[in-house]
């Protein structure tokens, strides 16, 4: 039986399509992001629901991954889930990178939070720029694609039906976009920032 203790490894047999090594990181994970998850939301059936959604957006999207802490995105992932689910119960009025917000307890965040105290404000607003820029370079149909995902809400069947496309190709354009920001992101910032950026971006909404 092979062994995926080793993390790096871990997240090469993953980014490889190896179901097994997928299978060893949710039975690892699960317990404890479940835990967490439930510090937001308290419904026991919405926290199973939005874990294992966000496992299986993990391993759709594993072909994005770059060199990331596999702990460190998956709890950003099932956080920004969280907020989302909150703000579809009118709890929280809007999602954005500015709702990733801090908690203290045995599961201390993996990176950086960007709460708007001074220092973080500048960062936010140099995030906000960096994005633009990246949306900016995306070939026209693929930004109108994103933009309609990410930003008006839009599923993937809407967007093709908005277009006059098929549902592939709307796919295909923002795994283009998605793209296009992972590798933005990860020349320019650290690691923890690429982090957020990433769990931002697969999220979906």
């Amino acid at each position: 039986m092979t062994n995926f203790s080793d993390e790096t490894f871990l997240f090469k047999e993953i980014k490889n399509g190896n179901q097994d090594a997928f299978k060893f990181l949710f039975e690892s994970y699960y317990p404890r992001l479940k835990g967490y998850a439930s510090r937001f939301v308290y419904e026991e059936e919405a926290v199973n629901d939005i874990v294992q959604e966000s496992f299986l957006r993990f391993w759709e999207k594993r072909s994005l991954l770059h060199d990331a802490s596999l702990s460190s995105l998956l709890f950003a992932m099932v956080r920004n889930a969280c907020l989302n689910y909150l703000k579809h119960l009118h709890i929280v009025d809007q999602y954005n990178i500015e709702y990733l917000a801090s908690i203290e307890g045995k599961e201390e965040l993996y990176h950086t939070d960007l709460s708007l105290n001074p220092e973080q404000a500048i960062l936010y607003h140099e995030l906000q720029d960096q994005i633009k820029q990246v949306i900016d370079r995306l070939p026209s149909t693929c930004k109108e694609v994103f933009l309609l995902s990410r930003f008006k809400n839009l599923k993937n069947r809407e967007i093709a039906e908005k277009l006059n496309i098929s549902t592939t190709a709307v796919e295909k354009h923002i795994t283009r976009a998605l793209s296009y920001f992972s590798k933005h992101f990860k020349d320019k910032y650290p690691l923890d920032i690429y982090i957020i950026i990433l769990a931002w971006l697969l999220n979906d909404k």
